[in-house]
C-alpha cells in the first residue's frame, strides 16, 4: 500500500467512525437542465397559493447569481410570474399573512442590500412596498406571527435585526425591533443563512466558516443566540457551510433542517435531546448523490405526487433543484418522523391556532442550552477534511461518500 492510500484509509476511518446515522433518500424528481440555477449563493423557497386553492399551484424559487427562477413545485416545469423582478439575491415566503384583508402568502425579497414585500397573484407579481426598501445584509427569514401580521430577520454574518411587518394595507408598514449578534459570546462563526417560528418564537441561525448552529429567541430581546450544534464536535453531522434552514413545524412535531456540507441534517425538536437527535441525509438518484446542498425548504402539505409534503434542495453541481418525499424519508428513518398534511400554514396564525413547538425558546431542557465543553473558537474539525471541495460539490466529498461505504460506520439506511 502507497502512504498516499494509508493516509487516505486513514482519513476515511477518522471519519467513518465519527458519521452520525446517514440515509441515503431517493430524489424523486428534479427541476429541468433547462431552465438552470445560478450556482453561487443557491437558494430555494416554496411559495404557497391562497385558502381553499389546490396546492397543485404552489411555486418552488431557486435563487443565484442575482435573479431567481420559478418552477411549478407539483410537475417541476418552468412557471412564468409576470413583473417578477429582475434582480433577486435571495426569496423569502411567508404563507398566513394577512395581505390587504385576505390571508396569503407574503414575499420578501432581497435585492441590492435591500428588503421590499409583494404578493402573487392572478396577474402576477404584485409589489405591496414599502417605498424605502429594508435595509439589509445578505440573509433574510420569514414568517407569520399571531394576529395576521409578520416579522422579517435580516443579518449581515454578524448581527441579526427584527422588523415587524403590517401588510394589511395595500402596501406593508414596518416597524424596526431589536438587534442581537449572530453568534453566541466568544464564538467566530459568521451567519449564513436563518431561520425562524413566529409562534413560537424559535430560531436558528447557520455558520458560513465553522458551520456551527446557534439556537435564538425570535423577537431579539433574551439575548445573543446559545449554541445548539457546533460543528467541531457534531460527530459527523454538520460541516461548513450552513446554506439553508427549514422548519417543519406542525401541531405534534417541530423537526430542523439544516443544509450543509454533510448532506441535510435533521433535529428532532421535540426529543429529549434534540441536538443529540441529528441524523445525516444524502439525496441520491441515477446523477449522483448531493453531499452539500445548497438551501433547504419544504411544506408539509400534500403537493401531488408528494402526498405526504415535499422537499427541495439546490444542488450546485447540477445547477438544478432536487425534490425529496417527506412521507419516504418518514419511513426511512429509525423511529419515523411525524407526518401530518392536515396543518394548514396558509391560515392566520392565531394565540391557538398555531403549532405547538413543546418548548419556550432557548429555555427548554435539551433544546438551545451551550454545549458543555464544546469550543466556540477557531479550528478546522478533523471530519470536515472534505468540507471545502464538498461545498462546492467537487468530486472529493463524492470520493469520500463512496470510499466511506467500504469501511465500518454507523448505520446508514436507503
Amino acid at each position: 500500500m502507497t502512504r498516499l492510500a494509508f493516509a487516505l484509509a486513514l482519513l476515511l476511518g477518522g471519519l467513518a467512525l465519527s458519521q452520525p446515522d446517514t440515509y441515503f433518500a431517493p430524489i424523486v424528481a428534479r427541476t429541468p437542465a433547462s431552465s438552470p440555477v445560478g450556482a453561487t449563493a443557491m437558494g430555494t423557497a416554496i411559495w404557497l397559493p391562497d385558502p381553499g386553492v389546490a396546492t397543485t399551484q404552489s411555486l418552488l424559487f431557486g435563487t443565484g447569481n442575482g435573479t431567481s427562477v420559478p418552477f411549478n413545485l407539483a410537475t417541476q416545469a418552468l412557471a412564468t410570474v409576470q413583473s417578477f423582478p429582475p434582480q433577486v439575491d435571495a426569496v423569502a415566503a411567508a404563507p398566513g399573512v394577512i395581505v390587504a384583508g385576505q390571508s396569503r402568502t407574503l414575499l420578501a425579497i432581497l435585492s441590492n442590500g435591500g428588503v421590499t414585500f409583494g404578493t402573487l397573484e392572478q396577474q402576477g407579481f404584485v409589489p405591496r412596498g414599502p417605498a424605502t426598501p429594508i435595509s439589509a445584509g445578505t440573509q433574510i427569514a420569514l414568517s407569520a406571527v399571531v394576529g395576521g401580521g409578520a416579522a422579517l430577520l435580516v443579518a449581515d454574518g454578524f448581527q441579526i435585526s427584527r422588523f415587524e411587518i403590517d401588510a394589511s394595507g395595500s402596501q406593508v408598514v414596518v416597524s424596526q425591533g431589536g438587534t442581537i449578534p449572530a453568534s453566541p459570546s466568544g464564538a467566530t462563526d459568521e451567519s449564513n443563512t436563518l431561520v425562524f417560528d413566529g409562534t413560537t418564537n424559535i430560531g436558528f441561525v447557520g455558520g458560513r466558516v465553522l458551520g456551527d448552529i446557534y439556537q435564538f429567541d425570535a423577537r431579539l430581546d433574551a439575548g445573543p443566540p446559545l449554541a445548539f450544534d457546533v460543528a467541531l464536535v457534531s460527530q459527523g453531522r454538520l460541516a461548513a457551510p450552513v446554506s439553508g434552514l427549514a422548519l417543519y413545524a406542525v401541531t405534534s412535531a417541530t423537526y430542523l433542517l439544516a443544509a450543509n456540507g454533510q448532506g441535510i441534517t435533521l433535529y428532532d425538536l421535540l426529543s429529549a435531546n434534540p441536538r443529540g437527535s441529528g441524523v445525516r441525509v444524502i439525496p441520491y438518484d441515477a446523477v449522483g448523490p448531493i453531499t452539500a446542498p445548497a438551501g433547504v425548504s419544504l411544506t408539509n402539505l400534500a403537493v401531488s405526487p408528494f402526498a405526504q409534503g415535499v422537499i427541495a434542495v439546490g444542488d450546485r453541481t447540477q445547477t438544478d433543484l432536487a425534490l425529496l418525499d417527506w412521507g419516504q424519508l418518514a419511513t426511512q428513518v429509525d423511529g419515523g418522523l411525524t407526518v401530518d398534511t392536515t396543518f394548514d400554514p396558509r391560515g392566520p396564525v392565531t394565540d391557538g391556532g398555531g403549532p405547538d413547538s413543546g418548548v419556550d425558546s432557548g429555555t427548554s431542557p435539551g433544546v438551545g442550552p451551550p454545549i458543555a465543553g464544546g469550543p466556540l473558537g477557531p479550528g478546522v474539525p478533523v471530519e470536515h477534511g472534505s468540507s471545502c471541495a464538498t461545498a462546492a460539490g467537487a468530486p472529493l466529498g463524492v470520493l469520500l461518500l463512496a470510499g466511506l461505504g467500504l469501511l465500518p460506520r454507523r448505520r446508514q439506511r436507503r
